[in-house]
């Protein structure tokens, strides 16, 4: 019987996928090239750099690389699969762009020989689908945009990869992405897209039915970005994933004329607009989740979103980064160089809006006070307490006043968060934006964190308040205590460092000062944890409670010194 239920399951499916894939014209598909960029598309792209200083240095970049791989040997399998895919895709793509802007055969020489040496693999995937997905786009980028260049015995062998060990292994058992909604749904449904794509005419309704199956499953992986745009991991792991998942719907456009409907997902066409509030005045990141403050980099994938959205604020500061030279050369580069060539930037400007805040398995909230160097910043995030990449750092906070950056995440570590009794928090908790304000006179923000410290206390809140000058105060409201505990309360900080009294730390960076002063209910008093080695120094303060006891951690930052009268408030407090 179970047997029989799978058999008429699979029918089922079949049929359903059959009928989407008549739904898609095939009768038009562009010829080769057709992935990403059609002839006409080519001749914009070569004409970019003359009128366009970040597209010149972005081409530079892209083909000095592309040179680096003229003489090297061909990659060789070697396990994890998984970097040597990722490896093959920005060669072969590289490869494929700088012959593309330059005709120059040297370029099909190298991709071909590393396309053929992937060929020659006994399979493309083990434990992860993704390295299948990957090595199958790289080939299909090489073999369609260099088609008419490679050699017809080395076509069929390249084509007969793609489709033997890319597409065909798609119908194993253990292949789990299907249904998921996460990055390698986005991954291996793209990379099998342009496997199908670039290899139509070899098994037409194999293909048809395989784009097709991709498209549905894809819609599945598209629900990682609700409910309001943000991705579940940092700004890299968005650029890897939400960059396949563009390339899809780019490549669908380019062959078929079509995005199949997967721009209709509002909360996918607003990521890139999220992600541009990531990026602080000052030009570092909002780094949670195991992602450095300094890694930032235009980004090409945004391009799109600028595009489709017509929306050219969204790019306004990747294209200050991209003439600065802050580009990444990773597989995704020669985007830029596709997506800008049917894009007038000299009319973008920066955006309008100063704030964001989401909710959903990465909430978060940001402010600046404006978008131009020097201006104030804060961003606090909540959601989950542990995902992929995430390190239990639910609560934890960046903030900017006076174009110094004064509380900083570093990756791997947990900073900027309460603990009791030096426990992580909870693994499974979830922590929920429950309120927030924006006015000309202040900004606030108030997240429940009573599910990630469960085992500390039966109630936690923290507030945030920016008045109207950025003075920042963040308030956390402890009810309920489980056992006596010793509550430290924390953020990272790349200042020097100063005690002044129980109750203030004085910071100085860059010449500027900023006070960081505690007012509680209970005995508290300031401490400087002895640093890791890490460039960032943890400081803070450390409160001393008894079990069932409610309190509140108040704790304000201003580049002003506290009155003496407000001292003397913070000296009554901690002898009490």
């Amino acid at each position: 019987m179970k047997k029989l239920h799978s058999i008429l399951l699979f029918i089922l499916l079949s049929v359903v996928f059959s009928a989407s894939a008549q739904s898609l014209n095939f009768d038009n598909v562009a010829p080769h090239p057709r992935l990403l960029l059609t002839k006409g598309d080519v001749t914009k792209m070569r004409e970019l750099p003359a009128n366009s200083a970040s597209a010149t240095v972005v081409n530079n970049k892209i083909l000095a690389v592309a040179d680096s791989y003229l003489d090297v040997e061909a990659v060789k399998y070697q396990e994890p699969l998984t970097a040597v895919s990722q490896e093959v895709l920005k060669r072969v793509f590289y490869l494929s762009y700088a012959h593309a802007m330059t005709d120059d055969m040297r370029y099909v020489a190298a991709a071909e020989r590393e396309m053929m040496a992937v060929s020659d693999f006994e399979k493309w995937g083990s434990d992860e689908f993704s390295s299948v997905a990957e090595f199958t786009m790289a080939l299909s980028i090489g073999y369609d945009w260099l088609y008419r260049r490679l050699s017809v015995r080395s076509r069929s062998i390249i084509g007969t990869a793609i489709y033997e060990k890319g597409l065909r292994a798609s119908e194993g058992e253990g292949v789990k992405f299907w249904n998921a909604a996460d990055s390698e749904n986005l991954v291996c449904n793209a990379g099998l897209v342009y496997g199908a794509l670039a290899t139509l005419e070899r098994s037409p309704e194999y293909c048809k039915e395989l784009i097709s199956k991709c498209i549905e499953s894809n819609k599945k992986g598209q629900k990682m970005y609700g409910p309001d745009g943000v991705y579940p991991h940092n700004l890299l792991a968005w650029e890897y994933g939400t960059g396949f998942e563009v390339m899809l719907v780019a490549a669908l456009q380019s062959a078929l004329g079509t995005d199949a409907g997967l721009t209709s997902q509002e909360s996918f066409m607003r990521s890139g607009e999220f992600v541009t509030h990531l990026i602080s005045p000052s030009e570092k990141i909002f780094g949670f989740g195991d992602c450095n403050q300094a890694d930032v980099h235009a980004q090409p994938v945004k391009y799109w979103f600028a595009q489709k959205k017509n929306d050219l604020s969204q790019v306004a500061m990747d294209e200050r980064l991209a003439k600065g030279g802050k580009v990444l050369e990773n597989s995704m580069l020669p985007l830029y160089m596709i997506f800008t060539s049917s894009m007038d930037l000299s009319k973008s400007k920066l955006p309008e809006k100063k704030w964001w805040c989401s909710r959903g398995e990465a909430s978060l909230f940001t402010y600046r006070s404006g978008w131009e160097a020097g201006s104030d910043y804060f961003a606090i995030k909540g959601g989950k307490a542990q995902t992929d990449i995430a390190h239990q750092d639910v609560g934890s906070f960046v903030y900017e006043v006076d174009g110094v950056r004064w509380a900083v995440e570093c990756d791997a570590k947990a900073g900027n968060i309460l603990s009791f009794n030096t426990q992580p928090q909870k693994a499974g908790g979830k922590a929920d934006i429950v309120s927030h304000n924006v006015t000309t006179r202040e900004k606030q923000v108030e997240m429940d964190l009573s599910a990630v410290y469960a085992d500390g206390a039966q109630s936690v809140k923290r507030s945030v308040h920016l008045d109207k000058k950025n003075n920042l105060t963040i308030t956390d409201e402890i009810s309920g205590v489980a056992q006596p505990s010793i509550v430290e309360w924390s953020m990272l900080t790349e200042a020097q460092p100063q005690i002044v009294s129980p109750q203030i730390i004085m910071l100085t960076q860059d010449g500027k000062t900023l006070y960081v002063r505690m007012k509680s209910r209970s005995r508290s008093e300031a401490k400087i944890w002895s640093a890791d080695g890490s460039k960032a120094v943890r400081v803070g303060f450390v409160s001393q409670l008894k079990s069932g006891d409610n309190t509140s951690l108040e704790v304000m930052m201003s580049p002003v010194k506290p009155t003496v009268l407000s001292r003397i408030k913070s000296v009554i407090n901690f002898k009490r």
